[in-house]
């Protein structure tokens, strides 16, 4: 909260830049992030309280709880509060004096960021801006997002980890952002005064929930409630963000070895953000970004056994943000049931079960599903996708009032989104053909696992999360092989989806029939109805549609 940034200034600086959709987008960024920034020039004095929570029951024992407690007059005068199990402070800024009062030695990253991205969503600067800038843009059902990479190396390896900032369409508000030290997903929005402020923010990993519960105009405080020059004040604790070779120059202790896994790269690179306290201990390590998940909980414990020499400026130690990157190899166990690539199962998949996937003729397929629609009946929803070639089709399916178009001719991509149950209609084409698109595949994020569908023996492919019991995620992604190469299951979005009733159709083994449920409880038949080779005679224009060309879609699917 140390600083606030002067939008209109980094608003003026796009008049310099060439003009076009680009700085349209980042225009609308930089006002999302203004419309919602609390801690800026200008915003009146306010008084705020939030509290924090795991987001997941999963995460109940992570100890991640706490309040945030802010009381705020200007960028230059505020005082603030935050309290966790094992961490509480008091902070006060008035002009240049800062005075803390501390209970514990080391203040908790996940804690600075969340109090942080409650007033300051997106912590504006040069650099980032110009990361934004250069940003790839993608456009999806409702949103905008914008995404980029941050590099990080030991000196003798690199690895990537993702960045990005995303608004709603509708409103032009955030949506979400991330980035080397901050982070969030911005909900619940409510107005205050000329600013509409998240209500809601979702942090890190294990993720965090803020809410805030009180949000006022600050009235009258009492004496003495600024005042940063009082003689009982504790020496601040600071978190420098530092990148990874300067973090490494005072790394004293490290033991490196790795397991041998059942699947995935022998050989690769892993990188995680850490936390370490004044002691030179590493306190806290994010999410690994890794070549093969497998090698992810030897590098936590070799991570955390780590240790530094204090990290000293200007003679005070501070606490540092900063990256691990490490290299591995190592081997097979004796005896492991040796699994191909996920990108072989899935491109076999994809070439065995879909006529769209293989070197087939057009076609034109039908099919009818029923469920329930966000008005509470069960309807009868249809389907169609005339295909002829990769770059010439067109997929299509209405229920009730709904209706939903995509379509590819040539170079240009087009779809159309109507109706109430439009997410229902993108889940369909989903079904239809769920193996994910190699230009949105990440190897290391998947995972095998032999298993039985019924009495088939097969290839379970899975990324996500799954329990000890064996309980998937709701944002897991699975999908079941059979020995034969052909996809018979398939699960997401917490609904399981098994695919039946196969019938040779040119050299796809086509499955007619597949039965959604969600625990257990049917929510969605689907049933192709016919499928035959496309006319000669399609019209041209049937694979475009007038006024609603897109980006290319850079999503799970295909299609």
């Amino acid at each position: 909260m140390r600083k606030s940034w002067a939008f209109l200034l980094l608003l003026c600086t796009l008049a310099c830049a060439p003009q076009g959709r680009a700085e349209d987008t980042v225009k609308r960024i930089l006002k999302a992030v203004e419309q919602c920034t609390l801690d800026q020039r200008g915003t009146p004095p306010f008084h705020l309280k939030a509290t924090l929570a795991p987001s997941s029951e999963r995460d109940k024992d992570s100890g991640r709880t706490g309040e945030v407690e802010i009381w705020w007059r200007s960028p230059d005068q505020w005082r603030r509060e935050v309290r966790s199990p094992e961490f509480h402070q008091v902070q006060i800024v008035n002009g240049s004096k800062i005075w803390q009062k501390d209970e514990g030695d080391y203040f908790p990253e996940w804690l600075r960021e969340t109090a942080d991205a409650i007033v300051r969503p997106v912590p504006m600067s040069d650099d980032l801006l110009a990361q934004i800038r250069g940003a790839e843009v993608r456009h999806e059902t409702g949103g905008t997002y914008l995404a980029w990479t941050i590099a990080s190396s030991n000196g003798q390896v690199q690895k990537t980890m993702g960045a990005g900032v995303s608004i709603r369409d509708d409103s032009g508000l955030l949506l979400s952002a991330g980035g080397f030290g901050w982070s969030g997903e911005f909900e619940d929005y409510a107005k205050f005064h000329k600013l509409t402020v998240a209500r809601t923010v979702n942090v890190g990993s294990p993720q965090v929930t803020a809410k805030i519960v009180l949000l006022e105009d600050l009235s009258v405080v009492q004496g003495g409630w600024f005042d940063a020059s009082a003689p009982d004040g504790d020496e601040p604790i600071n978190t420098v963000l530092m990148n990874e070779l300067t973090t490494r120059e005072n790394l004293v202790a490290q033991n490196i070895s790795w397991p041998m896994p059942k699947d995935g790269p022998l050989e690769g690179v892993l990188t995680t953000e850490v936390s370490i306290d004044r002691a030179g201990k590493v306190r806290e390590i994010g999410t690994i970004v890794s070549d093969n998940p497998a090698m992810n909980g030897a590098a936590h414990e070799q991570i955390a056994a780590m240790r530094f020499k204090p990290f000293v400026i200007d003679g005070v130690a501070v606490q540092v943000l900063s990256r691990i990157t490490l290299a591995f190899k190592t081997a097979r166990p004796t005896g492991t049931e040796a699994f191909e690539s996920a990108r072989n199962y899935f491109e076999r998949g994809r070439q065995l079960d879909f006529p769209s996937g293989g070197a087939g003729f057009p076609y034109m397929l039908k099919a009818e599903f029923q469920a329930r629609s966000s008005a509470g009946s069960v309807d009868t929803g249809h389907y169609g996708d005339l295909w002829v070639a990769a770059d010439k089709w067109r997929r299509e399916a209405t229920f009730g009032s709904s209706h939903l178009v995509r379509a590819r001719n040539g170079s240009k991509l087009y779809e159309q989104v109507d109706g109430p149950d439009a997410q229902l209609l993108l889940l369909v084409f989903r079904l239809m053909e769920p193996i994910p698109a190699m230009d949105s595949f990440v190897e290391s994020d998947w995972r095998m696992q032999s298993g039985m569908v019924g009495d088939r023996k097969t290839i379970r492919v899975l990324s996500g999360y799954e329990s000890s019991e064996g309980k998937l995620d709701p944002e897991a992604r699975g999908f079941w092989f059979d020995t034969n190469g052909n996809l018979v299951k398939t699960y997401g979005a917490g609904m399981e989806a098994l695919r039946s009733e196969f019938v040779n159709y040119q050299n796809a083994h086509l499955a007619r029939r597949i039965d959604v449920s969600h625990d257990a409880a049917a929510v969605m038949h689907i049933r192709v109805t016919d499928i035959a080779g496309a006319s000669d005679s399609v019209p041209k224009n049937a694979f475009e549609i007038k006024g609603h060309e897109v980006n290319k879609q850079f999503t799970s699917e295909a299609r």
